[in-house]
């Protein structure tokens, strides 16, 4: 991976100066843009034993597209992680993408993985689009980059994010909305693993929508005109996540998703913004009779280059197989700075509730957006 890394930065660099050489008017042509991250914090203060304070990774997402004509394309998502944020799967807590109290903490820069997480062909105009390959299905909004709600809103709400998947999409491009339809299956070909780091997916391992067959889907609407509302934004979601019943406990994974926004103006750099989010979902990951309730509410202020945010978080899990309820929570206040130089550096205080054990913790978030 020391030899690696360098030769891939190397190639996006490549890419990046070929398409600023050509006219974007002119196909084919490169688009895309790279997502630079340090992540860094501390435990200041927690009732868990054997965990480290102290965590950091760098996280660069790298997303091309290669753009045939006006209509069509191919686009990819390329990851870099740390290798035991993407491979390592609580037994219990099969859906996190990230235990904060746990013993994989700390900073190994050698210990970091390459995926694809996206590869597919895309056709689009002013009224559809359409694409097939491997890509990310849309279900709620928490989660992604847009929202930004500090720095550890995204690493529980990511929970329901839906990953990786294989198959196809069609979304219908209204007026003021969108509507989007995705059909698929968890990815366990040869693209599902990673440069030195994670296995292949197994095609055994039970989890909701890993079939092999075009048997899970979402259907799912967002847009910026609520009830006719200007600036108020909303999205609505339905999954339905297929499961292997020759396995023992396994049931079909339903949910639902509702998330509102409301951006107040004041003035021409004065905002504040409202944003609320509520997942449910039946048969969590597949299993029988576990039950989900997620609830993200945030106000969020912003100034001029400034913003500041307070958000709380209520994650609910009702167990199987005689384990106890999770009723876990966090609390985080956050302020941060974007540069002129499209750098943001964002901070955050944040009290968490995970499982049996609660803790304090502070972070630091240094992110630099790179389009072309």
């Amino acid at each position: 991976m020391k030899n690696f890394l360098p030769k891939f930065l190397a190639c996006f660099f490549a890419l990046s100066c070929a398409s600023f050489a050509k006219d974007s008017a002119q196909f084919p042509n490169i688009s895309g843009q790279v997502l630079f991250e340090l992540k860094t914090d501390r435990i200041l203060s927690t009732n868990a034993t054997g965990v480290s304070p102290n965590n950091a990774y760098i996280n660069i997402e790298p997303d091309f597209s290669l753009n045939m004509d006006n209509n069509w394309s191919v686009k990819t998502g390329w990851r870099i992680y740390p290798t035991n944020t993407i491979t390592t799967r609580d037994p219990v807590n099969s859906e996190r993408t990230r235990t904060f109290l746990s013993a994989e903490r700390g900073f190994s820069p050698a210990d970091t993985s390459l995926i694809v997480e996206e590869l597919k062909l895309q056709f689009d105009n002013d009224d559809m689009k359409f694409f097939v390959g491997k890509f990310d299905p849309a279900f709620g909004k928490a989660y992604t980059r847009s929202k930004k709600i500090g720095v550890f809103v995204a690493d529980v709400t990511r929970d329901y994010e839906l990953r990786e998947k294989m198959g196809a999409g069609i979304a219908a491009l209204l007026e003021n909305s969108k509507v989007t339809f995705n059909t698929f299956f968890s990815d366990t070909t040869g693209l599902s693993g990673a440069i030195n780091g994670r296995n292949t997916e197994s095609r055994n391992d039970g989890l909701a929508s890993n079939t092999g067959t075009l048997s899970s889907y979402t259907l799912t609407m967002e847009g910026d005109k609520f009830f006719g509302t200007d600036n108020w934004f909303y999205n609505i979601g339905y999954r339905s996540l297929s499961v292997k019943t020759s396995l023992p406990n396994r049931a079909r994974d339903t949910g639902y998703v509702f998330g509102t926004e409301y951006l107040m103006k004041f003035g021409s750099n004065t905002s504040v913004t409202p944003f609320a989010e509520i997942t449910k979902i039946n048969n969590f990951t597949g299993a029988k009779g576990r039950n989900a309730t997620y609830a993200t509410f945030a106000l969020i202020g912003k100034y001029s280059r400034w913003t500041a945010s307070v958000s709380n978080i209520f994650r609910q899990i009702s167990q199987y197989q005689n384990v106890d309820k999770i009723h876990d929570r966090q609390l985080q206040l956050s302020v941060g700075y974007k540069f002129v130089n499209n750098v943001s550096l964002d901070v955050s205080r944040a009290n968490i509730v995970e499982g049996s054990h609660s803790a304090s913790l502070f972070g630091v978030m240094m992110s630099y957006l790179y389009t072309f």
